[in-house]
């Protein structure tokens, strides 16, 4: 269910809260057990894009951004 109602943001900005991390970036897929958000640096536009798989079962919260201007 959860993961069903997840990918109807894939292609949008999100922020998936774990127990250790905080992730910001592009949902890209979701699967049966895990999911892929394409993080960037807020730091430097030189350092590439990183492709981060989370496990669904250790999620938290997931919070999806309609715009970037939201992020500010």
């Amino acid at each position: 269910m959860f993961n069903e109602a997840l990918r109807e943001a894939v292609g949008t900005l999100v922020q998936i809260i774990t127990p250790v991390d905080i992730l910001t970036g592009t949902l890209m897929s979701v699967g049966e057990s895990v999911a892929v958000i394409r993080t960037s640096s807020n730091y430097s536009p030189y350092i590439p894009s990183e492709d981060v798989t989370v496990r669904l079962d250790v999620i938290t919260y997931v919070r999806l951004f309609e715009s970037q201007s939201e992020m500010a």
